[in-house]
């Protein structure tokens, strides 16, 4: 209980404001749909917590991809009436939720808890939708038979997710905009996606993730095209997108090659090629504390198999890693300010 306490606790976010939240239970797997009539009490200290440790989250996660209604999407008509205060949250909750019920009721027999969150953050009004899928778990239980006392291992068990464990499905939308974050990794049997096609009825464009991925694809690619060396240029990738995270600021493409590519401009318009190609999004905002997970190190593999990982800040300078290129094709690596070497088992 206590572990599960402090998980609770953990980065618990700055400036956010809940509003007011709901759960549902559609347990599909036993026709069993509890649709509650009360939003949860944000007074207790630990459901108000609980609450804003999922939506922080959702907030940060690097797998979000940006995304807009269909048109006519019932879903968007139900959010500006709830926006407009002309339903309470139970019901607008409700009504979205008609298509899911239904679904898991005829489709596919899930269970989940749905978790709607109402939040601000700097007086922007924002929902957030998280679907938390039930898990199976074994307890023990202890009954008495014949005045003797048997325990055993009951199966068949049913909780919600571990606080620690990743969402598969969720959306945040800015009530205000319309504009939304979203997160819908899991695919059904029939191919569905619960989130964007049943849910929200949206599409969805490149995850911050995804376009992260790319851009270092895309340097690698522009590094051996003009015999530079990937590693150096990666690097310098890396640590200004890991600077521009911490400023606050949006990772804009054209910026990037500005200074990356200050004085080869030809470099330059490949990359913005290449960027087009894979349509790449002019900016998007990335999390501070995911991508300075994300970009703290940089693994290398030589053709002789020897695989090296650094901090990728060390490719500032020279003052602890450098490159030597040789006339004959090869590179020479060195490693400087060595005062102790440690065997990794």
């Amino acid at each position: 209980m206590e572990d599960m306490m402090d998980e609770i606790e953990e980065e618990q976010p700055h400036g956010l404001e809940l509003q007011s939240a709901i759960l549902h239970v559609l347990d599909g797997r036993r026709h069993h749909i509890s649709l509650s009539e009360q939003t949860l009490d944000l007074e207790e200290p630990l459901i108000e917590k609980y609450v804003k440790r999922y939506v922080n989250r959702c907030r940060k996660d690097m797998r979000c991809a940006p995304a807009h209604f269909a048109k006519d999407s019932a879903f968007e008509t139900e959010l500006r009436r709830y926006f407009r205060q002309e339903i309470s949250l139970p019901d607008f909750s409700a009504e979205v939720l008609k298509p899911l019920i239904h679904y898991f009721e005829h489709e596919e027999a899930r269970s989940f808890e749905v978790l709607f969150a109402d939040y601000r953050v700097d007086d922007v009004p924002y929902l957030a939708v998280v679907l938390l899928e039930e898990q199976d778990t074994l307890t023990c239980m202890t009954s008495t038979e014949n005045g003797r006392i048997l325990n055993t291992v009951c199966f068949g068990n049913t909780a919600l997710p571990a606080i620690s464990r990743p969402v598969s499905s969720f959306a945040v939308i800015n009530t205000l905009t319309g504009d939304i974050d979203c997160v819908d990794v899991t695919k059904w049997n029939d191919g569905t996606f619960l989130m964007m096609d049943l849910f929200l009825d949206a599409k969805a464009g490149l995850s911050r993730k995804e376009v992260v991925e790319n851009v270092k694809v895309i340097t690698c690619e522009v590094a051996e095209e003009f015999d530079e060396n990937p590693t150096l240029l990666l690097s310098k990738v890396k640590n200004y997108i890991s600077d521009t995270a911490k400023e606050g600021m949006p990772l804009r493409t054209e910026t990037l090659v500005s200074e990356l590519f200050d004085e080869q401009p030809e470099m330059k318009e490949v990359f913005l090629k290449k960027a087009a190609e894979k349509t790449l999004p002019p900016e998007v905002d990335l999390p501070r504390a995911a991508v300075a997970a994300s970009m703290k190190k940089q693994k290398i593999k030589t053709d002789t198999g020897i695989e090296i990982t650094f901090p990728a800040e060390y490719f500032r300078s020279q003052e602890f890693i450098e490159f030597v290129n040789h006339s004959d094709g090869t590179i020479t690596i060195e490693i400087k300010q060595i005062n102790k070497i440690t065997n990794k088992m």
